[in-house]
């Protein structure tokens, strides 16, 4: 799979995630603070096959 993320028509993030059959596959990135801009953010992800299950959490300091 394929995450990224962006934030005001720029992506910020990018990273793969690796999903071998049968076992789950993990991913993250760490930011600094600011390189999101104010405002809303998209997150796309992109699988290899449409049966392949997905789950995310974006975190942000208060």
């Amino acid at each position: 799979m394929d995450v990224t993320m962006e934030s005001q028509g720029y992506q910020v993030a990018g990273f793969p995630v690796h999903c071998p059959v049968g076992t789950p596959g993990t991913g993250s990135v760490v930011m600094d603070a600011g390189v999101v801009r104010s405002g809303s953010f998209t997150i796309g992800v992109e699988a290899s096959d449409d049966s392949i299950r997905w789950a995310l959490t974006v975190t942000q300091p208060e």
